[in-house]
């Protein structure tokens, strides 16, 4: 456990798998969101040890250790994320965030982008589409319109855009993608 313990240190801002291994993690992940009880523990720590197995051949996303903070910084970040996870499928103004900060928009901006290292309004995005995505792939929902309306956009066309700003790909390619790749 300490070797991968170690591992997890060093890599704790995330690394990129080498593409000759991306097939081997994607089944060892999907080995663990589709494992049953105590199972997931033993596909999650199998996980862990193909990623320390294929060691330091992965690139890193990013140079910038993760800025720590304290407690008292943690649980208000906390709050606010919080209250995005509640509220994300209705329309969040900047004002009725950093009123929920308890800070002005000008500060809530700039300490939000200290500690998260996005703007208020990239995050928002990142989260809402993160959530479609989730939403889109259960196959619960009837069209691309309903998972959009459900999840904080207004117009199907900005979803679009930005969707594809995010994900780097159409929401129909990507469920195509999804579906044809993905399926345990």
């Amino acid at each position: 456990m300490q070797l991968l313990q170690s591992f997890l240190q060093q890599h704790q801002s995330g690394y990129k798998v080498p593409a000759a291994h991306a097939d081997s993690v994607i089944q060892k992940m999907l080995s663990v969101q589709y494992a049953k009880n105590q199972e997931v523990i033993v596909q999650f720590l199998n996980l862990l040890n193909t990623l320390h197995q294929i060691g330091d051949s992965g690139a890193a996303l990013s140079n910038n250790r993760l800025s720590s903070f304290s407690e008292s910084e943690g649980i208000r970040i906390g709050h606010i994320f919080n209250y995005l996870m509640q509220h994300y499928e209705r329309p969040i103004s900047l004002d009725e965030v950093a009123a929920e900060a308890h800070m002005t928009p000008q500060a809530f901006c700039r300490y939000f982008k200290k500690h998260t290292r996005q703007t208020f309004v990239e995050f928002l995005n990142e989260l809402r589409i993160n959530e479609a995505c989730k939403k889109l792939t259960s196959g619960k929902f009837e069209n691309i319109a309903t998972v959009v309306y459900t999840c904080g956009f207004n117009s199907v066309t900005n979803f679009n855009r930005v969707f594809k700003a995010i994900k780097g790909e159409a929401p129909k390619a990507y469920l195509n993608h999804y579906f044809k790749n993905f399926k345990v």
